[in-house]
């Protein structure tokens, strides 16, 4: 399955290792450094199906502030969301148990931490995590079709 991700990362060192990690699952990615730009790219006219975030960003704001930004509007509201933490500082490892907890309540799909990048295993996580995503959506289309059919029989009939 080819997604559209959205790349919200403040570091040129990880945009360009995640970009070069998804491109080889043929993935289409835009990226950015700060929120402004992320919204601005969540309100264009592109469908974004998977958003990965730094889990700290310094840019004049935070990561669930935005996040909550995105689940409110209607356009990526049900895009899936990563938190990604790459080569984490101490601080940022020691408040990793409540900032997961915390990701996880407000909608994070996977929260992936990582003391040196590895291109094949963030790889692998995110196809899965699309992957899973897209048997999902067919599940519920199946579901809901069978849904429809069921209510199609109730209403043709004789009365």
């Amino acid at each position: 399955m080819t997604a559209q991700i959205l790349a919200l990362l403040e570091s040129s060192e990880n945009t360009k290792q995640v970009l070069e990690s998804l491109k080889q699952s043929g993935h289409a990615i835009l990226s950015c450094h700060n929120f402004a730009g992320a919204i601005e790219i969540l309100e264009g006219p592109l469908t974004i199906d998977l958003i990965i975030s730094d889990v700290h960003l310094e840019n004049g704001g935070n990561v669930f502030d935005f996040l909550r930004w995105v689940r409110d509007y209607p356009k990526s509201a049900t895009a899936s969301f990563v938190l990604l933490s790459i080569n984490p500082t101490r601080l940022a490892k020691y408040l990793e148990d409540g900032t997961r907890m915390t990701a996880k309540l407000l909608g994070v799909d996977r929260y992936i931490s990582m003391e040196t990048f590895d291109a094949c295993d963030f790889r692998q996580q995110i196809d899965k995590l699309l992957d899973d995503r897209e048997q999902s959506k067919k599940k519920h289309q199946h579901h809901g079709l069978k849904k429809r059919d069921r209510l199609n029989d109730r209403t043709v009939g004789t009365f």
